[in-house]
């Protein structure tokens, strides 16, 4: 305490505040302990749980139940994993082609290339390769939309969170490495032999992904078109040499038989029009005319659209769509390879990347179930429609900015 004496008085009693009290008493005036959380504050909190949290819990607690179920994990893994050792052997890892044979779903039926693309986790026991395939089909998903261009962290985390792909990692099937194909293939489309590359060997471990080589065709890359088809065959072939060529005269009745097997309780368009009520012969005669259409569309929206910047990614994705339609056969993992169409044309997050969530109401197989082929059919074929245009502005989802002051006018 001390004396300050006034102008015109005695002098008057003040505290005198020392430097520390007043260094402090302004951070407390400029930053209080205690302050309201914001509207920003809570929806960044909001979006750390939903899509930084809640993917690896869903599908940490997803493997557990699991396990408690008795389901295998790396259901469809396991016959690839048994090819590849197989074709280590040079045996032929193909079943008869017959019903019998194929109905409890663990029978190899991919190309023989598949399994020597494999081979190096065949090494292992199988409960670990099917683990370090698993992380393979985690990285692939991130990655696939790292190579698309997708910067929204929200996005990838909405990406796992679709039941496709949580069930493409579990089972450990090859939809989330087809989408990074894919992905590839987009972004060095104009490359000499890199989209080649990709394109025959995604063609090759799956043929009804033949569409995108008219695609490289219609965009006149056809010489890049000719020699992913080239080394698509030799490929195959070479890996078919492997085994003797063993299953490789029966390979087609094979596929035509686990078609008229199982289509029925897939989310294909031929699953639709048996659901409709025509014969197996009319549904898929119905899907093939829908495929052609949309192949004439991929020529088409090129030709027709010439120096549009916009006709090059839209016939891209017309190639995907036909050949979802192509196949008899759309489980549920093969909608993981949505992240492509998506991603092309929405690189933040906005309405359409949580349409695959969907698919949460009809886990697993349709079972032939309308309600479920339907909404499976609605779910693909609405996101490539969508896809085709560019995305509208979505202010809900989008990040605030603080609005800019007006400036004060000075006199």
């Amino acid at each position: 305490m001390g004396l300050e004496t006034g102008a015109g008085g005695p002098a008057a009693h003040r505290p005198v505040a020392t430097t520390a009290e007043k260094i402090l008493g302004r951070r407390a005036a400029e930053s209080p302990l205690l302050s309201a959380p914001t509207r920003s504050g809570l929806r960044f909190a909001a979006d750390k749980v939903l899509f930084g949290a809640l993917p690896p819990f869903t599908l940490t607690l997803l493997l557990i139940a699991r396990f408690a179920i008795g389901k295998h994990f790396g259901f469809d893994y396991k016959p690839l994993w048994e090819a590849s050792r197989h074709v280590f052997h040079g045996d032929s890892p193909y079943p008869l082609p017959h019903a019998s044979a194929l109905r409890n779903e663990q029978q190899f039926v991919y190309p023989p290339i598949a399994a020597v693309m494999a081979a190096p986790f065949a090494v292992f026991p199988f409960i670990v390769a099917a683990i370090l395939f698993a992380a393979v089909e985690v990285v692939a998903t991130v990655l696939t939309l790292r190579v698309l261009g997708v910067r929204d962290w929200r996005c990838y985390g909405l990406a796992l969170l679709w039941l496709p792909v949580i069930e493409n990692i579990l089972i450990g099937s090859i939809s989330s490495l087809l989408a990074l194909g894919l992905a590839v293939a987009w972004r060095y489309r104009d490359s000499r032999w890199a989209a080649p590359l990709v394109i025959a060997a995604v063609i090759s471990a799956k043929v009804f992904l033949w569409p995108v080589l008219l695609w490289l065709v219609a965009t006149r890359r056809g010489m890049a078109g000719m020699r992913a088809l080239a080394i698509a065959v030799v490929g195959v072939l070479g890996s078919w040499a492997v085994i003797g060529f063993a299953g490789f005269g029966s390979y087609p009745r094979l596929l035509d038989v686990l078609s008229r097997l199982e289509q029925w309780k897939s989310y294909s368009a031929v699953a639709f029009g048996l659901v409709l009520g025509l014969s197996a012969g009319e549904a898929r005669a119905l899907a093939l005319a829908a495929c052609f259409v949309v192949l004439v569309g991929v020529v088409l929206s090129v030709r027709l659209r010439r120096g549009n910047p916009d006709a090059d990614r839209h016939a891209f994705i017309l190639a995907i769509a036909a050949a979802f339609l192509f196949s008899p056969i759309i489980w549920m993992h093969y909608l993981a390879i949505l992240v492509v169409p998506i991603a092309l044309t929405r690189r933040t997050l906005t309405p359409l990347w949580f349409v695959p969530l969907a698919m949460w109401a009809t886990p697993g197989q349709s079972h032939g179930h309308a309600w479920q082929v339907t909404l499976g059919l609605l779910v693909w074929v609405g996101v490539l429609v969508a896809s085709l245009w560019p995305a509208w502005p979505l202010p809900a989802l989008r990040r605030r900015r603080a609005p800019v002051a007006a400036p004060v006018p000075t006199t």
